[in-house]
């Protein structure tokens, strides 16, 4: 079972999307903030990390600048999630070092379909 990580700090889309992975056959585990989540990356070293970018402590730019700077982590696929829908706000996330940039809300099954492209 693939393990992914969801760094989310909204409580109710985190456990959303969490319950969504989980009907889908993945062991999911979440973090609620930047820092939370660099800290579970680092122990639990899942397969794949969905991460939001606006959030308290340490934002979701910086947080994936940190697992990509961290080597037991730089190589776990990276999709960021957020808000921010302008092309800057993409092209930041994926110069931080993410693999992918989604839109909220997430079309579910695109976002499905990329998860296990990643895990292939």
């Amino acid at each position: 079972m693939s393990k992914v990580l969801y760094v989310e700090d909204h409580p109710a889309q985190r456990d959303i999307l969490a319950q969504m992975l989980e009907l889908n056959g993945f062991e999911v585990a979440v973090a609620g903030d930047g820092l939370e989540g660099v800290e579970k990356a680092r122990t639990w070293l899942p397969d794949l990390i969905l991460m939001d970018l606006r959030m308290p402590k340490m934002d979701g730019f910086e947080a994936i600048k940190v697992i990509r700077s961290d080597a037991g982590t730089q190589d776990i696929p990276i999709i960021a999630i957020s808000a921010w829908a302008s092309a800057k706000h993409k092209e930041r996330a994926l110069e931080a070092g993410a693999n992918e940039h989604f839109t909220k809300p997430v079309d579910l099954n695109r976002l499905l379909t990329t998860i296990n492209r990643y895990l292939e």
